[in-house]
């Protein structure tokens, strides 16, 4: 599937990153902002002959101007969804934004944040109002994976590489060479996170902040950092016997390991997803639960033996008091579902949207925000970014009661 397309390398690859001041509903329109008049604009211009037939000529002031060129292409429309078999007692769907590519999201306390390319640059846009989008931040490289968490004010934040999704890194395989950046919800401050340098993406809980970097022979490794000062965490032994992993669940191939969704918990708690292509099944996704002591337990496992289909995920881990709620992709006879598991792995809620979205699965990414989930879901047949494709939707599921 195409869930790395909004991370495509688009734009050229300097270093600059500017805030941006909320933006009117014209100014974020896919359009792109009006371009300045020219500067000889007003320089004159030749007699122009005649009409036909000795119509009066009509004079240059009074021609106007030209209309200018879009920059960017208009949205195309949403695909609607097929929501005719939906109970009074299933969750309501509603539309956020139309999105030319899918797109990894981010919420938190009623801020719903994704990752867009608009006019060359790559651009973190806030839709907790819908009607006025607000660009967080920009830059001229490709952003990573937005996560959503609250720093040690109890404010809430996205934090997120501002060069994980260039092509050199995606790619590539090259690490990315800048720190990720916290971005202050409420007043749109952004401040570089120390230690961090070369992290694929990471979450902020309080003080404690978990992010992961690549490596050549592991595929990836996992650090906390309190006070500025980073150290390696342990990942749970995958491919031998322990920490819940079974041989069904396959032998990670060398440098495939890499950490999908990421949260922590202020009490010392972390939830990863963990993947890893293998010889059978051909890619296993995972979600693992580590206590405040340092033990892993998996909680979930998704394996995709023939992935023509698709590739099964699990998407979205999120901490709670006392559990892990998570969205688990589905693939044509099995629907996806919600999904909430106690710290000591039982499962407590099980939740099918099929009747609400009127699809099988969402595949591409999801999000919590109370009792919202955030999906991004589009087309299997025509995945959008794709020609002649509709656009992909970011919408809302509510209420979604997890226990």
């Amino acid at each position: 599937m195409l869930r790395s397309a909004a991370l495509r390398c688009t734009g050229t690859f300097t270093a600059g990153l500017v805030l941006a001041a909320p933006i009117t509903t014209a100014a974020a329109s896919p359009g792109g902002a009006p371009l300045p008049a020219s500067e000889h604009a007003t320089a004159s211009a030749p007699a122009a002959a005649p009409l036909p037939g000795g119509e009066p000529t009509p004079s240059a002031a009074a021609t106007q101007p030209a209309a200018q060129v879009a920059l960017t292409p208009p949205l195309p429309a949403l695909p609607a969804l097929a929501t005719q078999s939906r109970r009074p007692s299933d969750p309501a769907t509603s539309d956020l934004a139309a999105l030319i590519e899918p797109s990894p999201i981010a919420a938190v306390d009623g801020h719903v944040v994704y990752v867009r390319q608009h006019m060359g640059r790559t651009e973190l846009v806030d839709v907790a109002d819908p009607s006025r989008p607000r660009v967080l931040l920009s830059g001229t490289r490709e952003f990573g994976v937005p996560s959503a968490g609250r720093d040690a004010a109890g404010r809430p934040v996205v934090v997120v590489s501002p060069c994980a999704g260039t092509e050199e890194v995606l790619m590539m395989g090259q690490a990315p060479r800048c720190p990720l950046r916290a971005v202050d919800l409420v007043d749109g401050t952004s401040r570089a996170l120390p230690a961090t340098t070369g992290a694929m993406s990471g979450d902020l809980a309080g003080d404690r902040l978990v992010f992961t970097r690549r490596s050549g022979s592991a595929g990836t490794h996992l650090y906390a950092s309190e006070g500025g000062s980073a150290r390696a965490v342990t990942l749970p032994r995958l491919g031998r016997t322990g920490d819940g992993w079974l041989p069904s669940h396959g032998v990670p191939k060398p440098g495939t390991i890499r950490i999908a969704g990421l949260d922590a918990s202020a009490d010392g708690r972390i939830a990863a997803v963990i993947e890893y292509r293998s010889k059978t099944p051909a890619h296993s996704s995972s979600l693992w639960l580590r206590s405040a002591s340092g033990e892993w337990r998996r909680v979930t496992t998704l394996g995709t033996s023939f992935a023509g289909l698709g590739t099964r995920h699990v998407l979205a881990p999120a901490l709670d008091d006392g559990g892990v709620r998570a969205y688990v992709e589905g693939i044509v006879e099995t629907p996806s579902f919600v999904a909430r598991w106690s710290d000591a792995g039982a499962l407590t809620t099980k939740l099918s949207l099929r009747r609400s979205i009127g699809r099988t699965t969402i595949l591409h990414g999801a999000a919590y925000d109370g009792d919202r989930l955030l999906f991004v879901d589009w087309l299997p047949g025509v995945p959008c970014g794709s020609e002649d494709a509709l656009a992909c939707g970011l919408r809302a599921a509510a209420p979604i009661t997890i226990r």
